[in-house]
């Protein structure tokens, strides 16, 4: 059974395991090792206590029969050029064994429901330009390249973009013509 909830600092260990070893998965290749090799269980159990305290961001775990297998992260979106009701998605990951089964869309959906409640419009998320898988999903999800770009540095230089999904709004036009 899938269950998905906030997390509590008592799961900092299970979320510094699965998204230690699912980021090592997701950018192998793309990320040199040198770097990879240093997002260790506990360098993540350490940000996830960060998180968790402040409140600045949000984090939700995935688990399947009471096994923590993924992770979201929420929070409002920083970027200056996008409007205010925008909440971004800075992290979402899903231990290899559950990828391709759904989860991920569920994940991610659940998250966009997160902020829509949230008085969100917008949701962004940065994707790695080398990172194909991903940005096949969030296409398929309904996400959309908006042309901003971003170089960030994990042990070399990566350019990110930016995807975008929008709160569809349906309107009816009356035309008057009553025949």
């Amino acid at each position: 059974m899938v269950e998905i909830r906030w997390a509590q600092l008592e799961d900092i260990q299970e979320l510094g395991l699965v998204h230690s070893e699912a980021y090592r998965n997701a950018y192998q290749g793309i990320i040199p090792d040198e770097y990879l090799n240093q997002v260790t269980p506990n360098v993540r159990e350490e940000y996830f206590h960060t998180v968790l305290t402040q409140g600045e961001e949000l984090v939700a775990i995935a688990l399947i029969d009471k096994k923590t297998v993924g992770c979201i992260v929420l929070k409002a979106c920083s970027d200056d050029d996008i409007q205010s009701h925008s909440g971004e998605i800075t992290a979402i990951y899903l231990l290899q064994k559950y990828r391709g089964i759904g989860l991920g869309k569920t994940l991610l959906k659940w998250g966009i429901e997160r902020l829509k409640a949230f008085g969100c419009t917008t949701v962004a998320i940065w994707v790695l330009r080398e990172n194909h898988n991903a940005i096949r999903f969030y296409e398929k999800q309904g996400f959309v390249r908006d042309g901003a770009e971003r170089l960030i540095s994990r042990g070399k230089e990566l350019i990110q973009f930016r995807y975008l999904w929008m709160l569809k709004e349906w309107r009816i036009e009356l035309t008057g013509n009553n025949s």
